[in-house]
């Protein structure tokens, strides 16, 4: 039975007369520096310690409104914890657990991660493996998997000006311009595009169907902390996901050979539209683009998941993977901090590891609850996806009404939670001590 606390109360930023406001300051192309609230206007000198579980049941509380419902819905409760961990049992800790020989590099501020092997999917080490937190665009893994199985790559799309016009992230898709299921996924993938992933969506059967569709993908791949608002990544009511369970969802993606060519792919030529020539887009992976062994990944940030990051490398044919969830740049950009995981993960040998990135049975499996959020078209401004440079913006009154209202009724459930939580906690520690 996993030994795991309740999370922080998410009620107390709702509650808040004045939001946190997060600071930012420019780097490179597509990135921004967003310091944690936690640490106030200091920048994080080290990762967060998690060996107390603190974000066993939900993440760290939102630091704008991105997560109140607009549609009058409550927000949804947090998953339920698993019994039994997917992975094994190292995977029930909250803090590092390595095979022998994993040094785990002190020049990373991630507060949780994971290296494991794409291949045979051995865990060498990780970090809070089942904590929730949020995932950015790291998450649009899900709606490329769901493309690629139900949308030819030949396909032509119409881009509309509702897909042009999306929040956050572009590629740069231009209204009534026409563009391959492929070129959209190039856009996705690559550019981290939430305009390619609302026209991928409308391919679909649009923004709910989409969203139902990525939920059941991730729940038919085992997942157990993964809940998705809004399939762009954008923040959104019960937006979760894990370390392990990203482990899951990539190494999936990377069993797809179109998935593997588009990650690894450093740029390509992209059509324009009507009155506007085609262009170039790179990839923003800069693990692929500085290390001659990476072979891609996916970038993440939005101003409450901060940065997140999937970086891999293919050495003698032995490719490992790295998963970074709520980190800074205080201690080197994420393809940085990623790249020292994993070369400390090759220096473990084949065929040592700590657990397995496998589901479990389908007998030991609980159905997570479905989606009700809205889709990404109707998400409050506020943050940006993976690539954009929104920051947090200060609530309106009507907005801070709603907040108070939502967050007091959401705190009495959570303290009653508090008080189960502690004296179940206090029964498993006495059961630990007496085995």
């Amino acid at each position: 039975m996993r030994q795991r606390l309740l999370g922080a109360l998410t009620a107390t930023a709702l509650l808040s007369a004045s939001p946190v406001t997060a600071t930012a300051e420019p780097l490179d192309p597509g990135t921004l520096s967003v310091t944690p609230p936690q640490t106030a206007l200091s920048g994080r000198s080290a990762a967060p310690l998690t060996d107390d579980c603190p974000w066993a049941t939900t993440p760290v509380q939102p630091v704008d409104a991105s997560e109140i419902p607009t549609d009058g819905r409550p927000v949804p409760p947090p998953l339920p914890v698993a019994e039994e961990p997917a992975g094994g049992p190292a995977m029930a800790g909250c803090g590092v657990t390595a095979a022998p020989g994993f040094i785990v590099p002190e020049e990373q501020t991630a507060t949780a991660w994971i290296v494991f092997d794409l291949d045979n999917g051995d865990i060498i080490a990780a970090k809070d493996p089942h904590g929730r937190y949020r995932p950015a665009s790291i998450i649009k893994a899900l709606i490329a998997l769901v493309a690629l199985e139900h949308l030819p790559l030949a396909r032509e799309v119409v881009a509309t000006h509702e897909s042009a016009d999306i929040e956050g992230s572009r590629v740069g898709l231009v209204e009534d311009g026409r563009y391959t299921v492929e070129q959209l996924l190039q856009g996705l993938l690559m550019a981290s595009g939430n305009d390619a992933a609302h026209a991928l969506a409308q391919e679909l059967g649009g923004d709910q169907r989409t969203l139902e569709l990525v939920n059941t993908k991730a729940q038919e791949l085992g997942t157990q902390d993964t809940r998705v608002a809004d399939y762009t990544g954008l923040d959104g009511p019960g937006m979760s996901t894990s370390p392990f369970d990203l482990a899951l969802i990539y190494r999936e993606a990377w069993r797809n050979p179109v998935f593997a060519r588009i990650v690894d792919t450093k740029f390509v030529d992209f059509p324009g539209g009507p009155e506007k020539d085609g262009f170039q887009i790179w990839n923003d992976n800069h693990l692929l683009l500085n290390d001659p062994d990476g072979i891609g990944g996916k970038t993440g940030f939005t101003d409450d998941a901060r940065h997140t990051f999937v970086g891999a490398k293919d050495i003698g044919g032995r490719r490992l993977a790295a998963i970074l969830l709520d980190t800074t740049v205080d201690k080197g950009r994420p393809w940085e901090q990623a790249g020292r995981l994993l070369d400390a993960a090759y220096a473990v040998p084949r065929g040592t590891s700590i657990g397995s990135v496998e589901k479990l049975p389908a007998a030991s499996v609980t159905p997570s609850p479905s989606v009700t959020a809205a889709p990404a078209a109707s998400m409050p401004t506020g943050n940006s996806g993976n690539g954009g440079f929104g920051t947090s913006g200060a609530q309106s009154p009507a907005w801070r009404s709603a907040a108070i209202t939502t967050g007091t009724l959401f705190l009495v459930v959570l303290i009653a939670g508090i008080a189960f939580n502690r004296k179940l906690a206090q029964r498993r520690r006495t059961r630990q001590r007496r085995r």
